[in-house]
């Protein structure tokens, strides 16, 4: 009996320390959405990221993420003002867990600090 639960309970230690996953380690439950214009995600983006101009997200999210109960990374190209903006449109239309990444500069940041 002790056995289970201490598995069970470093189990749940693992998953409460691990931080957000960047899209390479993302998995069924986490979603990165780049807001930038399709030219600026074209010259680069974060691996599996999906486009959806920061515009055009309240009638387009919903052909590439289909549960409100994902988890949500958004990022943009500058300091995470149309990040917040798209952050602010999804929380209205029942999005659970949005994160604003910020620009995608620092995601990259984020990215390479946490691989060392």
């Amino acid at each position: 009996m002790f056995r289970p639960l201490m598995a069970l309970f470093i189990l749940c230690l693992t998953v409460l320390q691990s931080p957000a996953p960047f899209a390479a380690e993302a998995n069924d439950y986490t979603v990165w959405i780049d807001v930038r214009p399709a030219r600026e995600f074209r010259q680069g983006h974060i691996e599996g990221a999906i486009n959806i101009y920061h515009g055009d997200i309240g009638h387009k999210v919903f052909q590439f993420v289909d549960d409100v109960f994902k988890e949500v990374h958004i990022y943009d190209g500058n300091s995470g003002t149309f990040a917040g903006l798209a952050l602010e449109l999804l929380t209205e239309m029942g999005f659970q867990e949005v994160v604003n990444e910020g620009s995608y500069e620092n995601v990259l940041a984020k990215q390479a600090a946490a691989e060392q």
